[in-house]
């Protein structure tokens, strides 16, 4: 009876010490977790997958999430930035959160990097101006969004690093949306909602998301619509696209958004753990304790 009791007084501050190891175990230990492929997810995948660079197309990238959410979102653009270079395909970034321009140099920057030092020749690298653009950040949302389908130099008259956009040569040929593929929304509000009410629906410009886990919700009818093209919703479907990147030989490793999904999993196993472990302790603390008062 002593050992059931024990069950319903387990000291907190082991549940936190195993808790603490739980989360920091996937980081220094490495193993895979099977992930359940969601059909949004895919979709984006199979999208890109289908580009060419034959199709003399980019694929523009909107980095719109912040610091807060960068543990969500981060990884998300490495992966769709690690696949459309993997593919050679062109990328144009841009930002409308005035939060963003920092974290997409530095997705862009930590790509760029590792694909830089695999590269053994000129024409393998990725070259700023000829494979990708970064175009910064601009106020005016709804304005630049409208603009854009028109001529995107107009808004952007200078890229990020204070080029004049006409002058780079990817740029020569990405003129306004009817030469990009996709526009790929990465954000923790409610951008991809303006991106739908006047990119698509004035230009027809195809569309996809990376959501936080909370904003992916209020997208699953874009989904079902065909309005977007596909979406990665949260952690856990930036850890799918990780996971699609290494089954179709892209990468040769899984990245930070598996690493915390593993820390999650676990999580979760501990604290199903803990609740079987406390009602057991309960309902046999329970029985004798009916026993005694009726005894």
């Amino acid at each position: 009876m002593k050992f059931f009791y024990a069950l319903t007084r387990i000291d907190r501050r082991l549940i936190y010490l195993v808790l603490t190891v739980l989360v920091i175990l996937p980081f220094f230990l490495k193993f895979s977790i099977p992930q359940n492929i969601m059909p949004q997810t895919k979709k984006l995948f199979d999208f890109i997958e289908r580009l060419s660079p034959d199709d003399n197309k980019a694929v523009l990238v909107s980095i719109d999430y912040t610091p807060q959410t960068m543990p969500e979102c981060h990884p998300m653009a490495i992966s769709i930035l690690t696949h459309c270079f993997k593919k050679k395909i062109p990328v144009l970034g841009v930002s409308f959160d005035p939060q963003a321009p920092g974290l997409a140099i530095e997705a862009f920057n930590t790509v760029i990097k590792n694909l830089n030092a695999q590269a053994k020749t000129y024409s393998d690298s990725i070259i700023y101006g000829r494979d990708y653009v970064y175009l910064g950040w601009k106020s005016g949302r709804i304005a630049a969004l409208m603009e854009m389908g028109e001529k995107i130099s107009n808004v952007f008259p200078r890229d990020y690093y204070n080029n004049y956009t006409d002058s780079l040569p990817l740029m020569e040929r990405i003129k306004n949306y009817r030469d990009v593929s996709i526009a790929i929304i990465l954000a923790a509000a409610d951008y991809p909602q303006e991106w739908l009410m006047y990119a698509q629906a004035r230009y027809g410009l195809k569309l996809g998301a990376g959501l936080t886990a909370v904003m992916a919700p209020k997208y699953y009818p874009f989904l079902q619509t065909g309005q977007l093209s596909g979406m990665m919703s949260g952690m856990k479907g930036a850890a799918e696209y990780e996971n699609l990147l290494l089954t179709a030989g892209y990468t040769e490793e899984t990245g930070k958004a598996e690493i915390g999904m593993n820390s999650q999993t676990l999580i979760h196993l501990l604290i199903i753990i803990l609740i079987i472990i406390g009602n057991i302790g309960y309902m046999a603390t329970r029985k004798q304790s009916v026993k005694r008062q009726n005894g």
